[in-house]
Parts: structure tokens; sequence; C-alpha cells
């Protein structure tokens, strides 16, 4: 019952004469809440997302027991209300209205092959046809030599946090007394300002003046000892603090950060005078998105890929996703009916829970509003009619129906 719960309360808020009754027939939850479109135009969106047990063997994942709720916004790890900047996403929040693509993401912690003690290892994830490799290493740091820096050897670990904050990149800040408008400033690496192992090169502080450019040069110059990233490409490693490299990671971008951020468009002064409030002209909806750009899928996965993974669990991991495909049934104030398969825009993977978390979306105009929901799933080679569901419930009644949601 806490889905519903949570979408009166959403719907409320947003508007009260927005009601929908909502027949989940799925057994997993779902969320229903109203967003603006580029054009202003409302539209109401429904997200249901599933948690599923890992399998072996290339079996299906199951359902599992306890399902995972709706996440309503990102849950950050780090100083995120104090200093954002140094903050990472711990999990993605799900109240987006659309995704151009298939977020695919992987959090917790990856362990080392066999569950013995490494230096470094290269961990491996293959969903149907995406393929990204990285290389995990134990605590290790970049030592300034004579002749410059050099990275140590690393200390063997038996897991190594999928955390942004392990990945290249890094910030300073600026104090005021030197930044020539009395602003604290913050000198970063705008892909990964929360990551370590990264110094600035002048070109990223030739914004301030004289004296500030000297101070951060100074302070740079300082500099003996550096923490290195422990987590870096397979085949394109992080030598040195200057290099110009992205960071790498299985996890969610924060939406400050490089390349998301740019997709957001210009929130300038023409867009004050001829567009606000509405989303600037040059918005991109994979601002929407939060993996890496090479850990999303597009088109859309179909939910029924293979996967693979290396070097994240103790033992090789092959299994395939759950075949699922949610059907929306919805009947509008004027009457007529509306058949909607959602998109399955974001696929997570819990190390440490060993699950799967998939996430469905649709969304409907809200000229015509909806007035009755009923969400049904099939599987892979399932021709099951929305009012037939192949999952049952996991509570509530048991003549097959489902449990009904009045969301207003």
């Amino acid at each position: 019952m806490m889905a519903a719960v949570a979408v009166e309360e959403v719907v409320a808020a947003g508007d009260a004469g927005m009601c929908a009754t909502i027949q989940n027939h799925t057994g997993a939850p779902h969320f229903w809440f109203q967003q603006s479109g580029p054009e202003g135009e409302r539209l109401d969106v429904l997200v249901v997302r599933a948690t599923f047990d890992f399998a072996a063997h290339g079996e299906r994942i199951t359902l599992a027991v306890e399902q995972r709720p709706v996440v309503v916004g990102d849950v950050y790890a780090g100083p995120a209300s104090t200093d954002p900047l140094r903050a990472v996403i711990e999990e993605d929040g799900d109240l987006v209205p659309y995704k151009p693509g298939t977020d695919i993401l992987i959090s917790g912690r990856a362990l080392a092959p066999g569950g013995l003690p490494h230096t470094q290892w290269v961990a491996g994830l293959r969903v149907g046809g995406l393929k990204k490799l990285l290389r995990l290493h134990g605590p290790r740091q970049f030592r300034k030599r004579l002749f410059g820096w050099r990275v140590g050897p690393a200390s063997p670990v038996e897991s190594v946090c999928l955390d942004f904050r392990l990945a290249f990149g890094g910030c300073m800040d600026v104090a005021a007394a030197f930044t020539g408008d009395g602003e604290v400033d913050t000198i970063r690496h705008r892909a990964n300002p929360a990551g370590i192992g990264w110094l600035p090169n002048p070109a990223d502080y030739k914004h301030l003046g004289r004296s500030g450019r000297a101070f951060v040069a100074r302070w740079v110059a300082e500099q003996k000892v550096l923490d290195a990233p422990q987590i870096e490409d397979a085949l394109d490693p992080v030598t040195h603090p200057f290099q110009r490299l992205p960071p790498q990671g299985f996890g969610p971008i924060a939406r400050w950060c490089t390349p998301r951020v740019g997709y957001q468009g210009d929130y300038d002064a023409h867009w004050r005078s001829t567009r606000y409030p509405l989303l600037p002209d040059n918005f991109d909806a994979r601002y929407f998105q939060n993996a890496p750009a090479d850990m999303v899928m597009t088109p859309h996965l179909r939910g029924d890929e293979t996967v693979t993974m290396t070097g994240l669990l103790p033992e090789k991991a092959d299994m395939a996703l759950s075949g699922w495909m949610p059907i929306v049934a919805a009947r509008l104030a004027s009457g007529g009916d509306v058949i909607s398969v959602p998109l399955l825009d974001t696929l997570r993977f819990d190390l440490d829970r060993r699950q799967v978390s998939i996430v469905w979306r649709t969304h409907f105009d809200y000229d015509d509003p909806v007035v009755d929901i009923a969400i049904a799933v099939t599987t892979s080679g399932t021709a099951t009619k929305p009012d037939q569901p192949v999952v049952q419930p996991l509570s509530g009644v048991d003549d097959g129906s489902g449990p009904t949601y009045r969301a207003c």
C-alpha cells in the first residue's frame, strides 16, 4: 500500500482535480504523477518499478518477494546540502517525464575475482549489445617525483565501491579574497568534481584575477601526494593528475556534471524574455538520462536481453532479463480507451543486494484526462490481454483483480 499513499500525496500536491482509479495487477509498485512537457503541456506520467533477484547459468531473473519502492527524488551520498559539488548520486530518482533511451546503472561494491584480495582487476558488464569494461584498483597514490608525477602500487582489496568519488576528478575552493568579485569560487573537474586524483591546469582558472591565479598555481605547486583514482578505463589509464580524461564509472551522473548539464539548454537573457517559465529552445531530453553516455541504450531495451557480469561478483554471472512487458489500459474522461506499452528506460543492478530494478514509463496528455487505469504484464512469447495478468499481486485480494488505488 506504500505506493498508493505516495501517489495520492504527489497528485494532490500537483492538481487536486486530477483523479484516476488504478488497478495494478503486476505485483510491482507504481507511481502516478504530473509533469510539464517542453511547451508547458501537462502530462500524466505512470512509472512502474519492479525488483528482481539475480539468476545464474543464463536463467531469467525472478520477481523478488520484497519490492523496492519507486524513488521520488535523487538520493545523495556526501555533503549534498552543504557542498553539493562533492556529493554523488547514491540512487537516482524515478520521477522524470521521459528518457530517450535506457539508462543502465550498477551500484554497490564490486567483489574481486574468487573473493580473494587483488591489487587490480577488470570489471565488465554486457547487456544485449552494450558492453563496458573498467579497471578497478585498491587504494593507491600519485607522488610527485623529480621528473613529474608517478602513480604508485595499489594495496590489495577484496572489493571496490562503485562510487564516482573513487573515479578521476576533484575540485578546490578559492577564497573570496582571491576571486576579484568577492564570491567564493570552486575550480573543478566539470565531469566529476567529487572525484580524486585531478589537479587543475592554468586554463581551468584563467577566469580568475592575477591574485587568484597566483593563489591556485601556488597551491597546485605545493601538492606532493594525491590519492589516485581506483576506477578507470580498462584501456586508457590515468597516469598523472593533469590529464584531460573523463571520469569512468557505472553509476548515475549528477545534474551539474558534464555532459549531462550541457543538455539542459541556456537559461540566459533570451530565455527569460522569450521562454520563461518554459524550458529553453535548446533543451535536450537526454538531460533526463543519468547513466554515463556509454551506458545508455538507444532504442530502448526490450526487457528480455541476456546479461553477463565479470569482475563484479566473485564468480562470472550470466542471466537473462525478465522478459516482462507491462501493458497499460486507460479510460479517458471522454469515454475513449487507450492501450499503452510503457518503455523500459532504467535498468539498475544492485551488487550488494544481488537484485535488478527495472523501470517502465508512459505518459498521457492531460487534454483528455485519464480516469481509470489497469496495469498488467505479459512476458516474452505470451499474448496476454491486459485484464488477464501473468503475474498476480504479492498481497491484497486473491481473486486476480489486483489492488485498486484511488489517485486524486
